[in-house]
């Protein structure tokens, strides 16, 4: 959902776009890509001494609105403020809205309404505000679902799907990496490469802390999880010129994903 301006004390997700000496700035990518200032005192309660020690370029992060001025339009957030378990429930219903989001997307299609999905994602969220509600109103067949004005065949759809995604299974292999540079020139540019190049096979690469990161690759079974791994590898032998990569499984299951549950 796209919405207009954060309120203050509230926690949003936040990309972090360009690292400078006192701060960075993020996009809020919730907020229709909004600009948005982290000011070097809000990125940890202690002393600071290299910022970089704790933020870089393209890392996602869950951060609390802490000044908003309406003369100049512009947005403080503060990393600090937020606890790590605030940060994983954020993260997680951020992730869950975007799932249901591409569900609603499914449904339509299924329902034959694809040509209007503009308008009736219009609908959907103004009459429920986000998808998880939405969703949530559809599973108990509600009074709101009910008097909604989205087509009867789409409703249905949308259970349809639900269920269908309920009955898959994902299998899930994670990786602890460590990966840094002896390239003093374009290192920066170099990791950004592999990490992109991880991402478009369809990896979540998440940072831990320099110069780890976490890999998580889904397959349809065991060997096509393990083959996103084995492709990671190969772009990081390919890209980095110089310096060192080591890789260690972290964990292997095999779930079967309930959105429902999440609900």
């Amino acid at each position: 959902m796209i919405k207009t301006m954060p309120r203050v004390g509230e926690l949003v997700i936040a990309n972090i776009s360009k690292v400078m000496r006192f701060g960075a700035y993020c996009r809020l990518p919730e907020y229709n890509n909004l600009e948005v200032f982290l000011p070097i005192r809000e990125v940890s309660s202690g002393w600071i001494k290299n910022i970089r020690e704790f933020i870089h370029e393209g890392q996602t992060v869950v951060c609390e609105v802490s000044f908003y001025d309406k003369e100049k339009n512009t947005v403080d957030i503060s990393l600090k403020r937020v606890t790590p378990k605030k940060a994983k429930e954020r993260i997680r219903s951020y992730n869950l809205e975007k799932r249901l989001a591409a569900l609603f997307l499914q449904a339509a299609k299924k329902a034959g309404e694809q040509a209007n999905k503009e308008a009736l994602i219009q609908t959907a969220l103004a009459e429920f505000t986000t998808y998880t509600n939405l969703v949530e109103n559809a599973k108990n067949n509600t009074e709101e679902i009910k008097k909604s004005l989205l087509p009867k065949k789409l409703k249905s759809a949308i259970i349809e799907v639900l269920e269908a995604n309920i009955r898959e299974k994902k299998f899930v292999v994670s990786y602890i990496i460590a990966l840094s540079t002896y390239n003093t020139l374009s290192g920066v540019t170099e990791l950004k490469s592999i990490l992109t190049g991880m991402k478009d096979i369809g990896i979540d690469v998440k940072y831990i802390s320099a110069p780890k990161y976490r890999l998580t690759a889904e397959g349809t079974d065991y060997v096509d999880a393990e083959k996103k791994i084995s492709q990671a590898e190969a772009i990081v032998k390919e890209k980095l010129k110089k310096g060192v990569f080591t890789i260690e499984k972290e964990k292997l299951k095999q779930a079967k994903e309930n959105i429902m549950e999440n609900l």
